[in-house]
């Protein structure tokens, strides 16, 4: 419990490190990054203990509710404790720590969200109000003692290359240049490192590698660049074949490097073939417990170059403009702090790994489409580099993930389950779309249709016991029980906006908005449940609609991007005369995923944003040599 009596220090950016080290053991515990409850809190209310009145309270954060055990001496706050919560360690950290200890310095609600984890620091502060309000207090009873900010201005150390975004690229880039070196610092926007990887299952692939050889695999970043490509030399499927080889070739020693020099645990070492485009080889690894343990093991490395006084990680500290001399030459960076306090530091090189753009509703290429993407890819360092002359690719259309449930607005919590046997998609018109028994063929037909959407229409025949009509999208959310799914499902058909339930296809249409001929679709359907065949698509895995009908609208929602700065195969930025822009580079996501593996392959996610970041440190540190 956080009391005023002990005053807890406000974690530093250098003491951030340390804390998310202890942390990976938390991380470890959940998949995908997802940490379980902790013990589950009395009810909300009221006690008195001693002098100090106990309440409890509750908010909605991210991944659930957030309970708190508060104390009060009259309306003085004297302690408080989260004993229940949700959320992912990496990301909530900071809010969790920051937010208690504020409101019990400044005697008030009125304090600042965290950085990047704006949704925990609101639920936690509602948990918090309403505590108050079981004590029979408001926020207005408060002192308001003070505004601190909690909030520290770090002045990082003196260095030749700085790293802007502190995701799963700016980790490598970060590490690697420390390995060859050279003196780093790492500026991160928000209050948490780890980016979109923090909370991804983690798997990675490269070819050729020690993992592969070890299971007898025989492979090739020749082979692997043959599976990239497709054996095409078509501008519009590869549109930059340098770099998708460089990524072919260097994917799999930056894999080795991940596994020998990281000490990144890839559990029983075997390769697979993924969830996507099955790939030629096995050559996708998952890291054990997801990609909050590969960020650990890389933050365990900068922790290291941090004690010996070669880095320093500046956090909720956010790069606003790349500087340069009068060659045009890259010479710092200009730093905007959360306390809007602005400063420039010098540097020779700069790494670009702020991520891609796929949290920002206003840089989709799609109409209706939501974002399953953590804040931290804002688009922002989209407009870095654009203000520092860079060459930038436009968005561009990109098969996203389908069947993302708009209950929430353009954040895609829940999906609905495209694996949910017998049932169909039917567009807006009231059409089939594709073949049901292939999913990797929703993302083209959501792609396709009207609006971008599609509803998921079943019954109660398909509402078997086990199964789940609406998932979890992984890195917003956690796991849901089946019994979890099916009241969800309820509560959003009592709701009315994005599920319905009806007795007939006619009512439905009606109260779904579906424009056009669902109920000979349906009686259609039902035929060829009865024949064994569909003329239409050639599904074999029918099962016909029994009792109450239900349909779900849903929409695309995006994880990758397109566009972003051009670099070359050395990962330098290029200017619009394609001409590398002195000391800039860039990768991960700040660089798109077409210039790197031409593709949405299962693995290539990290893969591109590592090996695009182990590039990019290389670079720029021949660069400063």
């Amino acid at each position: 419990m956080v009391g005023r009596e002990k005053e807890a220090a406000i974690v530093s950016r250098r003491s951030f490190l340390a804390g998310a080290a202890a942390l990976g053991a938390v991380s470890a515990l959940g998949f995908a990054g997802c940490a379980p409850a902790s013990e589950k809190g009395s009810d909300a209310g009221a006690s008195v203990e001693g002098d100090a009145v106990v309440a409890t309270g509750s908010g909605a954060g991210r991944m659930g509710d957030i309970m708190v055990k508060m104390s009060l001496v009259g309306s003085t706050i004297t302690g408080i404790e989260v004993i229940k919560q949700h959320e992912t360690p990496m990301i909530a950290n900071s809010a969790l720590s920051r937010i208690p200890e504020l409101v019990i310095r400044n005697q008030s609600l009125d304090v600042d969200a965290v950085a990047g984890a704006t949704i925990t620091s609101f639920g936690l502060k509602a948990a918090i109000e309403d505590a108050l309000a079981n004590a029979g207090l408001s926020k207005s009873d408060l002192a308001k003692t003070g505004s601190d900010s909690g909030i520290l201005v770090e002045e990082p150390i003196e260095a030749d290359i700085a790293v802007v975004g502190g995701g799963l690229t700016g980790l490598v880039a970060t590490a690697r240049a420390l390995q060859n070196g050279k003196k780093v610092v790492l500026f991160e926007e928000t209050a948490h490192l780890g980016g979109s990887s923090c909370v991804s299952d983690g798997w990675i692939t490269g070819a050729d590698t020690i993992m592969e050889r070890a299971e007898g695999v025989e492979d090739s970043a020749e082979q692997f660049y043959a599976f990239l490509t497709q054996g095409s030399d078509d501008p519009a499927i590869v549109p930059y074949p340098e770099n998708t080889r460089k990524y072919a070739e260097m994917a799999g020693p930056v894999l080795d490097w991940l596994d020998t020099y990281a000490n990144v645990d890839f559990g029983d070492r075997a390769g697979g073939y993924g969830l996507y485009t099955p790939p030629d080889q096995p050559r996708i690894y998952g890291v054990n417990n997801g990609g909050g343990a590969l960020d650990m093991a890389l933050i365990q490395l900068i922790q290291d170059g941090i004690r010996d006084g070669n880095a320093s990680v500046v956090l909720e500290a956010r790069a606003t403009s790349i500087l340069k001399d009068e060659s045009g030459a890259v010479s710092g960076l200009e730093i905007t702090y959360a306390d809007s306090t602005v400063r420039e530091y010098a540097f020779k090189a700069v790494v670009l790994a702020t991520g891609g753009y796929s949290h920002n509703e206003e840089m989709m290429p799609y109409e209706n489409c939501g974002t399953c993407s953590p804040s931290t890819a804002s688009g922002h360092g989209f407009e870095l580099a654009e203000a520092a002359g860079a060459n930038m690719l436009p968005p561009e259309i990109y098969a996203p993930y389908a069947g993302g449930i708009p209950n929430a607005g353009f954040e895609m919590r829940y999906q609905a389950n495209l694996k949910l046997p017998g049932e169909i998609w039917v567009n807006q018109e009231g059409a089939r779309m594709a073949n049901e028994d292939y999913p990797l063929l929703a993302k083209a037909a959501w792609g396709k249709a009207s609006g971008n959407i599609g509803f998921v229409v079943f019954s109660e025949a398909q509402l078997v016991e086990g199964l789940r009509p609406i998932v979890m999208t992984s890195y917003l959310e956690g796991e849901l029980t089946p019994w979890q799914s099916r009241d969800l499902l309820d509560e959003l058909v009592a709701e009315g906006d994005v599920a319905w339930k009806a007795d007939s296809a006619s009512e439905l249409a009606k109260a779904a908005g579906i424009d056009g001929a669902l109920a000979e679709t349906l009686e259609a359907y039902a035929g060829y449940c009865d024949a064994g065949e569909d003329p239409d698509f050639g599904r074999t895995k029918m099962q016909k609609f029994e009792g109450a009908l239900y349909a779900i609208k849903t929409i695309p929602y995006q994880l990758q991007c397109t566009g972003g700065a051009r670099v070359d195969p050395s990962a330098a930025v290029l200017d619009e005369k394609d001409e590398p822009i002195a000391g800039l580079f860039a990768g991960g996501g700040a660089i798109g995923m077409r210039q790197s593996s031409a593709g949405g392959q299962g693995g290539c996610g990290l893969g591109n944003a590592a090996t695009w970041g182990y590039i990019a440190a290389d670079s720029a540190s021949e660069y400063v040599s």
